[in-house]
């Protein structure tokens, strides 16, 4: 982590935070928590189309990812969990 990381996600979750309205603090939370749980589901479906380990789909279209998509899923899960690490304090 670079000394810039924390004020980068302070403003990503300010800026997440904008969107959120008056909802609870506890609510937003646990939707951004939530969230990287469904980043992780993306990351994973990612890797099972760049492996080909979907029976269903391989006769029909083949792999249906490639590992560039796996990589950028695993961004997504990353840049999500330090954004809802921020405001629950773990940053500080």
């Amino acid at each position: 982590m670079t000394d810039a990381t924390p004020a980068l996600l302070a403003y990503l979750s300010r800026w997440l935070d904008e969107s959120q309205g008056d909802r609870d603090a506890e609510a937003v939370l646990w939707g951004r928590v939530a969230k990287v749980s469904e980043e992780a589901g993306e990351a994973i479906a990612a890797l099972v189309g760049a492996t080909g380990q979907n029976p269903r789909m391989r006769p029909l279209w083949g792999n249906t990812h490639s590992y560039d998509d796996v990589v950028d899923e695993l961004l997504d899960v990353a840049i999500t969990a330090m954004t809802a690490a921020e405001p629950a304090g773990v940053t500080t």
